[in-house]
């Protein structure tokens, strides 16, 4: 969590963003959906100014997306919330999207020192760690949680790409949290992913908000074949081709 990690720690490593529900899944989906760029930012201010500048150098309006939640629900203005199944091809493809969150866009700024910067969940757990198994330098996982507090959900993710990149041959970190994670996903496999996502604080915040749906894509493994990368020198979150 950004709470327990210096931005200093991070200098030179790779870093995988973790927000579960939903952040790192919505950007993935408008990504595979076509979206050109994501562009995270702070707060919703933040957004709105970008938005607005980026019109003033000639991005026409109806080429932006604004997107992002406050509270778990649509920020009153924007185009779209944080639901991942809203960024259809129809709704952003060719299309920047400015994307702001309450956890998961802090988390991806709090990184910017880092070498390398992924963006991760169940839904793509294969694609990143099929980039990362072989990368020689230091990769931290770095989950979002809710509010600064640990979240069961990021937890998940966390150990099935831990559980990914020890049976590649990687090793454990010097403190416990990896393998804390680890023994969450493996007990979560045995007692249903579906219904563990669904009782983490995320889960049961969206369930009171009607997003089911939401956490049902977002608890389903490799749904989503992408790998985005953001890059704090121009702000943008890319698909990662390589």
């Amino acid at each position: 969590m950004p709470a327990l990690v210096a931005p200093s720690l991070l200098v030179d490593s790779v870093v995988v963003m973790i927000d579960a529900l939903r952040a790192s899944v919505t950007i993935a989906s408008a990504l595979a959906s076509g979206a050109s760029a994501v562009h995270p930012t702070l707060t919703v201010e933040d957004a709105i100014s970008l938005s607005k500048r980026m019109q003033s150098e000639g991005l026409a309006r109806d080429r932006i997306v604004l997107g992002g939640e406050r509270g778990g629900v649509l920020i009153p203005g924007f185009d779209l919330d944080n639901s991942p199944l809203a960024y259809t091809p129809e709704r952003v493809q060719a299309r920047t999207v400015i994307f702001t969150t309450a956890n998961g866009t802090s988390t991806l700024l709090h990184a910017h020192g880092a070498a390398r910067i992924l963006i991760g969940a169940l839904t793509n757990v294969s694609a990143v760690c099929r980039r990362i198994e072989a990368d020689p330098r230091e990769v931290h996982i770095l989950c979002s949680g809710t509010r600064g507090e640990i979240s069961l959900d990021d937890c998940l993710a966390a150990g099935a790409m831990v559980e990914r990149l020890v049976a590649a041959g990687r090793e454990l970190g010097s403190d416990d949290s990896g393998l804390v994670c680890l023994r969450l996903w493996q007990e979560a496999k045995k007692a249903g992913v579906l219904e563990a996502m669904g009782a983490s604080r995320g889960g049961r915040n969206l369930g009171r908000l009607g997003f089911d749906a939401d956490i049902r894509f977002c608890s389903t493994v490799d749904v989503l074949d992408v790998l985005p990368e953001y890059d704090p020198r121009t702000g943008r979150i890319t698909l990662r081709r390589d």
